[in-house]
């Protein structure tokens, strides 16, 4: 008997236990991940990149989480104006606009290893991690709840790469102590990348070469959602309570940020307190694939490395930027400085603003 005889008939035989087992298949499922450590590396294109190498291990001997969140302050207690979700006990989801966060009460260092837990008990493989910054990133993965049919997931299991989405996800969470005593804030943010086929050649279509290629695509708030309704589950609200409170959490708000100008300046205007607008930019930064290098709360300054796809001369200095917060009347603006604290170059400026605005509108 041949060898394609061979594999005809175990796919034939794969296909039949599919069809069988498709109604033990929960269609209702949203993430099912897989690692993609056994697949080729994602090319990351250099205005993606994750957090910087400083940032891959863990800080320096001595330093830890509770260090990092002790200098936090913990005195100004939440706007009236955000929206308090269903309460589970010790635990509420809360939404700023198109930010949504857990508040957990607890320890920041139990809550840590709780978050570890929780990444692989879904299939995330934890990349990178700093006590020092309450960061966790996750590796690349695959969504195999969007992998077809419930048929071709079945087989998409045993084949592995016969089906593909084409899609990877990966996550940063920041685990930061709260604005109420005893309280622990944890923000999921998403970031994707798509593949692409790109060919190359004028011969025709049968001359071409044809390759694939990983590029960015736009977060998805939605996979954000129902990451912090599993995360909750896992914490130990019951999952009805965790619906209702994703489901309230997914309402569209008004749109408050703004872009202005003055002569040759610019920045975005956003219908915040400065509390809130430093919360809702940092969520934006992880959302947007920048890597934030340094933060100070105490000056409302972000320190981010972004590398202009537009710019001709590649310098390292010119990379580095700092995300400013000021109050301005009833609101916050938000500037785009050198690392010197001057203005930024207009053209880098003004796609960090537009990145920006797009996330806060």
């Amino acid at each position: 008997m041949s060898g394609s005889m061979i594999f005809r008939m175990v796919l034939a035989s794969l296909l039949a236990l599919a069809i069988a087992g498709c109604s033990t298949i929960r269609e209702g499922r949203t993430i099912d991940y897989k690692t993609t450590r056994t697949l080729p590396p994602l090319e990351v294109p250099p205005d993606l990149p994750g957090i910087s190498p400083a940032d891959r291990g863990a800080p320096a001997t001595g330093t830890t989480f509770s260090t990092f969140t002790a200098g936090r302050d913990t005195t100004q207690q939440p706007s009236a104006t955000a929206a308090v979700l269903p309460i589970f006990p010790n635990m509420r989801l809360e939404r700023d606009h198109q930010a949504r966060w857990l508040v957990v009460k607890g320890d920041a260092e139990t809550l840590w290893l709780r978050m570890r837990e929780f990444l692989s008990a879904h299939g995330l493989l934890v990349a990178k991690e700093n006590p020092r910054t309450g960061i966790i990133e996750t590796d690349w993965a695959e969504n195999r709840a969007k992998v077809g049919t419930g048929s071709q997931r079945v087989l998409a299991t045993w084949l592995g790469s016969l089906y593909s989405t084409g899609l990877r996800d990966r996550y940063r969470v920041v685990i930061e102590r709260g604005t109420e005593a005893g309280m622990v804030n944890i923000i999921i943010n998403h970031q994707g990348m798509e593949e692409v086929v790109n060919r190359e050649g004028n011969t025709g279509a049968s001359g071409d070469i044809v390759k694939t290629v990983w590029q960015p695509r736009a977060s998805d708030p939605a996979l954000e959602l129902e990451m912090l309704r599993l995360l909750m589950v896992h914490l130990g609200a019951k999952d009805e309570v965790a619906k209702t409170a994703v489901a309230q959490a997914a309402t569209k708000p008004a749109e408050r940020a703004q872009l202005k100008r003055n002569g040759q300046s610019a920045f975005l205007n956003l219908e915040e307190n400065i509390d809130r607008a430093w919360r809702r930019v940092g969520i934006s930064l992880d959302r947007g694939g920048f890597t934030v290098e340094d933060r100070d709360r105490s000056k409302w300054t972000y320190y981010i490395r972004y590398v202009d796809p537009d710019r001709k001369t590649k310098k390292a200095k010119d990379d580095e930027l700092r995300i400013s917060l000021r109050e301005s009347g009833q609101g916050t603006a938000i500037e785009i400085l050198d690392r010197e604290g001057a203005p930024a170059v207009a053209t880098t400026r003004d796609r960090i603003l537009g990145l920006l605005h797009e996330q806060l509108k």
